[in-house]
């Protein structure tokens, strides 16, 4: 395990694209590539709103979840929805499905206040812009990935499961069921295996775990002296990377930027 990026604040989302590394630093409001060649780290955007889930539409333009004004927007800062219409809470992580549906998961109630738990939901932003409902009901709809059958998961941090749903051919999702059932911890960001497991990311836990449907875990990576919060693997699925953070608490990660991403090697 090595540190690929540091000095960040939270880092978050992080994807894999073009043979390079994307990811946004939540509470340094930017997005960044990282070229693992070079070592180059490239400002992609600023989003003042606290940058959260990144995806792209079929002709390549960047998508970036804004959390605390609810908007998803371009690079460039283009509000492409408003989801305030619809989400009562900060929205944070996204998928972007094939076709440029963008699926945005949101807190449900405000976590940094300590306000008392509400039902979170998955969001359904179209390629024409329009925004609804996809899903409700979830207890803080966090990370999401797409799968080759055209199913959803969903990290449920408060949940501490991982769900599932169909994607039908209208965008529509349905036919809930559990993907995994997770003993402790807190599901963050995650990420797709080749084979249909799934990376998970455990801030609370201080691991990172390898989950099979059915909630057996086949392969657990320890961070004691830190958070992971998200994770994506490369394209050869060699190397994993991880974002970090000292602690999840806003006020002390926004106070010093020790934030890292690290790199594990898989073979």
């Amino acid at each position: 395990m090595e540190t690929a990026v540091a000095a960040l604040f939270f880092p978050e989302a992080p994807r894999w694209r073009d043979g390079q590394l994307w990811f946004s630093d939540v509470f340094g409001g930017q997005v960044y590539s990282w070229d693992p060649e070079t070592g180059d780290l490239v400002e992609r955007a600023r989003v003042p709103g606290r940058p959260s889930g990144l995806g792209w539409t079929p002709d390549g333009e960047m998508l970036v979840v804004s959390t605390t004004d609810r908007t998803l927007r371009q690079a460039d800062g283009t509000v492409v929805a408003d989801l305030n219409p619809v989400s009562g809470s900060k929205i944070n992580d996204m998928v972007v499905d094939v076709d440029g549906t963008a699926y945005v998961g949101n807190d449900g109630f405000d976590l940094e206040a300590r306000a008392p738990e509400q039902p979170a939901q998955i969001l359904r932003v179209s390629p024409d812009g329009n925004v609804a409902v996809a899903a409700d009901g979830l207890r803080f709809a966090n990370g999401m990935v797409i799968t080759p059958e055209r199913r959803l998961i969903v990290a449920e941090t408060w949940g501490q499961r991982l769900s599932s749903f169909a994607v039908g051919d209208d965008g529509s999702l349905g036919d809930r069921r559990v993907f995994a059932d997770l003993d402790a911890g807190s599901p963050d960001g995650i990420c797709l295996a080749p084979d249909g497991r799934v990376w998970v990311a455990d801030p609370m836990g201080r691991r990172v775990l390898l989950v099979g449907e059915g909630g057996a875990v086949d392969h657990v990576i320890e961070f004691p002296g830190c958070r992971p919060t998200a994770c994506v693997l490369d394209d050869a699925s060699s190397s994993l990377y991880v974002c970090t953070a000292p602690s999840i608490d806003p006020a002390k990660v926004q106070a010093h930027p020790g934030g890292e991403i690290v790199v594990v090697d898989l073979r």
